[in-house]
């Protein structure tokens, strides 16, 4: 076990919290520069390079383009006081559609780069290393499974995150084995082939695939009696056919499945509603033709024990811990965070960025997550991280901890 007296960790902490709030204004500019130029999924280049800039501004040096995707990055914080673990801490930066930062993830960037500036002060001090790492794309485009397949995440030990939570900050105190802390999620377009026919004159010579769309739907209706109670299914029609006396020859569906078991998602759920959208096809006569549209989400595999190291930070910095929501784990939503989790321990905290309820996704999130209230509940997470990732440095019975339970909970 390595330790240091608590007058070393106080001066560490006390170091961290220094470095981070002498850069409050910066990193408060940082995050509504970033919240003013939302970007989608893998065209984040504004964004992956001011926050690129910001740290080579702080004397980081920064690879750009890691794992082959052009707009994540990595940071390398290396240690003065010898061998020990390898830490990340993530960033996220992409939009959504139309709406902008509804997910906050400004303010995700903006702890991450909190965090590697608390690092950074104490680096000398610290073994191991620490890696700030961008990544791309977490709305639906699975930035964390293209840099985990490429690579980038083998070597490390443990991982941190965050994430903004409506009016909450709920770190699990515990987690029965078996528990997920997200939704698993995959997405899947289906389209009908049919043929053209004037639909009044001679209908009986066209096949209509908008019949095959909406039997699509009313199958999944019905499907979902007979599906756990933790699977969400949801679609939206993206083609209908263009006018009404036409029989529609085209028609396509855009659908996410979702379950906390990331298994039972994909070795029941993706076959079963598969088998409806063919038997919608066979009803009407018209061709299916299935593609991903969404990446394999796995749902987050919880580590208790990093919850409790962040959680043990947040109460040293005065931060308030609200109670858990009843019968609710974690988050309702997916993230590719979720893939991390499955091949190392891994902790994204959940906090609160407004003192009223606030739905994610939604323009009213998005004008949340560049108020002052947000701001500062960000910087106070970027204390937190950047305390948890000196304590895993440091004491590597921490590490050696979260690693056993990560291990015990594998399926």
């Amino acid at each position: 076990m390595t330790t240091q007296p608590v007058a070393a960790i106080d001066s560490l902490a006390a170091s961290s919290n220094s470095a981070i709030e002498a850069a409050r204004q910066d990193l408060f500019d940082l995050s509504r520069d970033v919240h003013a130029h939302p970007e989608l999924n893998y065209q984040e280049y504004y964004s992956a390079n001011a926050l690129a800039e910001f740290l080579e501004q702080h004397s980081l040096a920064v690879e750009r383009g890691i794992g082959g995707v052009e707009t994540a990055f990595r940071a390398t914080i290396p240690g003065g006081a010898g061998s020990g673990p390898t830490i990340a801490v993530l960033a996220e930066y992409d939009a959504l559609p139309e709406i902008g930062h509804g997910c906050g993830h400004n303010l995700i960037a903006m702890a991450a780069m909190g965090a590697a500036l608390g690092l950074q002060a104490n680096a000398a001090q610290l073994p191991g290393r620490v890696e700030i790492i961008g990544t791309p794309a977490e709305e639906g485009g699975g930035g964390k499974i293209r840099l985990i397949d490429a690579g980038v995440f083998d070597g490390i030990d443990a991982t941190l995150s965050s994430h903004p939570f409506s009016n909450r900050t709920i770190v699990p105190a515990v987690a029965p084995k078996g528990e997920s802390w997200s939704l698993a999620m995959v997405g899947y377009r289906y389209m009908y082939h049919g043929k053209a026919a004037h639909a009044a004159a001679a209908p009986e010579a066209g096949v209509n695939a908008l019949n095959a769309v909406i039997h699509l739907f009313t199958g999944i209706d019905a499907l979902r009696q007979h599906l756990r109670d933790d699977v969400r299914i949801h679609g939206v029609i993206t083609d209908g056919g263009l006018a009404p006396n036409v029989v529609p020859e085209f028609a396509a569906a855009n659908f996410m499945l979702r379950s906390r078991d990331g298994r039972y998602l994909s070795d029941e759920v993706v076959g079963k509603a598969l088998q409806v959208a063919e038997g919608a096809a066979s009803m009407t006569g018209a061709r299916l033709e299935v593609e991903e549209f969404y990446p394999f989400y796995e749902n987050v595999q919880p580590n208790v024990t990093l919850a409790q190291a962040v959680a043990a930070n947040l109460q040293s910095l005065g931060v308030r811990l609200d109670d858990p929501i009843p019968g609710r784990a974690g988050s309702g939503a997916s993230t590719d965070f979720g893939n991390v989790s499955q091949v190392m321990p891994a902790y994204e905290l959940r906090y609160a960025v407004s003192e009223t309820p606030v739905p994610s996704h939604t323009r009213q999130m998005c004008e949340t997550a560049i108020t002052d209230y947000a701001l500062s509940s960000a910087l106070q997470v970027a204390k937190a991280l950047s305390l948890t990732a000196a304590d895993l440095l440091r004491d590597s019975t921490l590490v050696e901890s979260a690693k056993t339970e990560f291990a015990d909970r594998r399926p």
